[in-house]
């Protein structure tokens, strides 16, 4: 006996993710205090999905995301945090999301790192 299994196309796993946004530009932001931005983003397939890491491409960035299975229809976070003190100028980084699935998604930060006190950040 031959068994068949038919797969319904709109259960794919890799579309299932719908991001708000994958850049974030922070314009001019006053050395010191860390620029701080958030993704966020929505499970929008049929199965939970789980982020396995959020790696930021240097030191200087650091990242925090939701850890825990996200559920169809619910929606989860990826936190980027640029560390301004002594980096004055432009910068653009990226952090590079793995989910459980087997799919990636970089996400980027950029902006201009002044002394001047007139400047101000925008900070999520």
């Amino acid at each position: 006996m031959v068994a068949l299994f038919a797969i319904n196309p709109s259960q794919k796993v890799s579309d299932s993710v719908e991001w708000a946004k994958t850049t974030h530009d922070f314009g001019t932001v006053k050395m010191g205090p860390k620029a701080n931005a958030e993704f966020n983003f929505k499970n929008s397939g049929v199965a939970p999905i789980t982020i396995k890491s959020a790696n930021p491409s240097c030191g200087c960035t650091a990242s925090d995301y939701s850890h825990e299975p996200i559920m169809p229809g619910q929606k989860g976070y990826v936190k980027a945090s640029y560390g301004t003190k002594g980096r004055p100028g432009f910068f653009k980084k990226t952090i590079t999301v793995t989910l459980d699935n087997g799919t990636t998604q970089v996400l980027t930060i950029t902006g201009t790192v002044t002394s001047d006190a007139g400047a101000s950040g925008d900070k999520l």
